[in-house]
């Protein structure tokens, strides 16, 4: 069978298997990569059996073609990809709090764990292994890998902080570990090797730097382009699955720089400032679409690195085995040495770590593809001698399969026993809050659905079992300082309110961006609902406009920014104006003491008003631009709801989907110019 066909048969099959393993693995313990992996080394063991069939025997070319897949190959199919969907879904403003502690793990730890590993191999293999191959090896196995990381913290821990600093410290620490692989490689394949500090750290620094542009560029113009689009959702996803290819394969064989730094570059400045640039519709199915690729690729490329293992690895002697557990446990120590010996600096800065949290983080530096990949190339180097590289290839293999296979099984339980599974008890709390309006809403529904005719029948006991008790076991505590939780939870809530209003086409990118930008400055440090100082500094006009409009050349540049200025004030002091609405209705059901609703309230009144007035002044100050502004803003509202309401007829069948596409296709159409009109 031809070369490709092989290929998407492993393809085909891979996911049917983990659709089967993904299913038999609900409401169970095993992480879903921990039995991938496991999955991938038995198909692997079983392709020495002999059959005579047709399919087996194209089955099994088909597995053993995809173990042989080159290193390069692997890491350029699948990293790209998967760096930018975990990047993407990061929460930036976090990301960006976390930045510090995220960057000392990156790189000064990385760099110890290299340098400690490599001090390891030598004591452990004296006479075998010189400096510039010890070291290539402790960066091989010092980087955790983003794609194992990733993919079992996505499974168990519902921390969004411990998460972020995790998953930041894989998504970054590749750049570090691949420019001193890189390097140290090329020293170990010279006779006579020379190593100088400066220029490793000025590598470092080139590699990392460029990687920043290029991705920063790339997303830049791209975003430039999407924004000129139109609810376009094949052309906007088309581009966030090129591009992540684009600045990888750009960066590491263009300019020869880190190419995971320019992917993680591009994704959080789409996750985060680009964020308003897509159309509002498509966000949803974006989000979407690189989920289910993201299940797709990690399914792949765990079965894939269980087939690497169990067929390039074959059988070894002894020693290598007791190399490998020697090896195995110092690598954990080492990790623990670099995160203890941080921790005074870590608790400081960022958003601090706790004791329990940094047990986590060590337990959770796994390793993966990207590691094996690396071995890979190693053992492909005929520069090096033949034993040296299968040794480092199974060394490398066996850390891998270890740290996925006894810290990630093992890592629920690790989090349990540290209390880390489960919420704070302050959200908690809140949490209990709003299972008890679920409740409220549970109990009006079953009041009439036991006098609907059609449902006499019904065994309410059995119903009742099952449904009524959601109340929540955390009601009776003892007394929580909740108020940070509550504000916190309220500024949240705000945030998504201007995002779904966002998402409806009824307010827009600078407004949204601005009232968004503004939560996200109150959640730093202490929440505070109120004031609001990022908004109304960005609510003063230029003083240069009033002065500027009367000349020849500039003046009509100069009224139609302050246009768009008066614009962009309007929309969203409205939306901080319904904002604070929506917040002064919810508080009440959230609140867990009197105090705490009674502070909230305050300060939301204040929002309230500070609102109020920008409206107000607006109306006086330009009067001459309010009938043109509130007719836009109400023509967009009003076209924004034709279309929902296409879009619903269409659901219930009222109109056939063809018909309704037309429809919209004209309402769109009417958008869009009156978007233009008022640039």
């Amino acid at each position: 069978m031809h070369t490709t066909l092989l290929l998407l048969m492993f393809f085909v099959l891979s996911i049917i298997f983990g659709i089967i393993l993904r299913r038999l693995l609900q409401n169970t313990a095993i992480p879903y990569s921990v039995a991938l992996l496991l999955l991938g080394m038995l198909i692997g063991s079983l392709l020495d059996i002999e059959l005579q069939t047709p399919i087996f025997h194209e089955v099994k070319a088909a597995f053993s073609l995809a173990s042989q897949l080159d290193a390069n190959l692997i890491m350029f199919i699948f990293l790209p990809a998967l760096v930018f969907e975990s990047a993407f879904s990061l929460e930036v403003h976090l990301f960006k709090r976390m930045l510090s502690q995220i960057a000392l793990l990156a790189i000064p730890g990385l760099i110890i764990c290299t340098l400690f590993t490599a001090a390891l191999s030598l004591w452990v293999l004296p006479w075998q292994w010189s400096l510039p191959t010890a070291l290539m090896f402790g960066a091989i196995v010092s980087a955790t890998d983003p794609v194992a990381v990733v993919s079992l913290l996505k499974e168990m821990c519902s921390r969004a902080r411990l998460q972020t600093l995790i998953e930041g410290e894989s998504l970054l620490n590749d750049g570090t570990a691949i420019v001193l692989f890189t390097l140290f490689l090329t020293l170990a394949t010279q006779i006579e090797p020379e190593f100088n500090t400066f220029e490793v750290i000025f590598e470092f620094m080139r590699v990392v730097s460029i990687g920043v542009v290029i991705g920063a560029v790339v997303a830049v113009v791209s975003l430039k382009f999407i924004s000129s689009l139109f609810n376009d959702s094949l052309i906007e996803i088309a581009l966030t699955l090129v591009l992540p290819y684009v600045v990888f394969y750009t960066s590491e064989h263009i300019f020869h720089a880190s190419g995971v730094v320019s992917v993680v570059t591009l994704a959080l400045i789409y996750a985060g400032p680009g964020r308003t640039r897509f159309s509002p519709e498509v966000m949803e199915h974006l989000h979407h679409f690189w989920h289910t690729l993201s299940f797709l690729f990690n399914t792949l490329i765990f079965i894939l690195v269980g087939l690497v293992v169990s067929t390039r690895l074959g059988v070894t002697d002894l020693a290598n085995w007791q190399y490998l557990m020697v090896i195995f446990a110092g690598v954990l120590v080492i990790r623990t040495i670099a995160v203890v010996g941080l921790m005074p600096v870590l608790a400081r800065i960022g958003i601090g770590l706790t004791k329990e949290k940094s047990i986590v983080l060590i337990w959770g530096g796994l390793r993966g593809a990207v590691s094996l990949a690396l071995a890979l190339i190693v053992a492909t180097n005929e520069s090096l001698d033949i034993q040296l590289r299968d040794q480092i290839l199974f060394l490398t293999a066996g850390i891998v399969v270890l740290t996925i296979i006894v810290n990630g099984s093992s890592m629920r339980f690790v989090m349990a026993k540290l209390g880390l599974d489960k919420l704070p008890k302050a959200k908690q709390q809140t949490l209990a809050k709003v299972q008890d309006k679920v409740s409220d809403e549970i109990i009006k529904v079953r009041e009439s659905l036991q006098v609907d005719p059609n449902l006499k029948a019904v065994n309410w006991p059995l119903v009742d079992k099952n449904i009524i008790a959601i109340a929540s076991p955390y009601k009776n505590e003892e007394e929580i300082d909740t108020q940070v939780e509550y504000l916190r939870k309220l500024l949240e809530s705000e945030r998504q309110f201007y995002w779904n209003q966002f998402s409806k086409g009824l307010l827009g990118t600078s407004a949204t961006q601005i009232l968004v930008q503004a939560i996200e400055k109150s959640l730093d440090g202490t929440p505070k609902i109120w004031p609001r100082p990022y908004i109304e500094s960005h609510w003063k006009m230029p003083t240069w406009i009033d002065r500027m409009q009367s000349l020849p050349l500039f003046g009509s540049y100069a009224r139609s920014f302050g246009y768009k200025q008066h614009v962009i004030v309007f929309e969203s002091a409205r939306g901080l104006f319904e904002a604070s609405e929506y917040i002064l209705s919810i508080a009440p059901s959230l609140s867990l003491e009197p105090s705490q609703l009674e502070k909230a309230i305050k300060q939301t009144k204040l929002v309230n008003e500070f609102a109020i007035a920008a409206l107000d002044g607006f109306r006086q100050k330009s009067p001459h631009l309010v009938e043109r502004v509130e007719s836009y803003l109400a023509l967009r509202i009003l076209l924004n709801t034709e279309r929902k309401k296409i879009q619903e007829l269409a659901h219930e069948g009222m109109i056939s989907e063809v018909d309704a596409e037309k429809l919209i296709e004209e309402v769109e159409f009417k958008m869009h110019e009156s978007k233009k009109k008022n640039k």
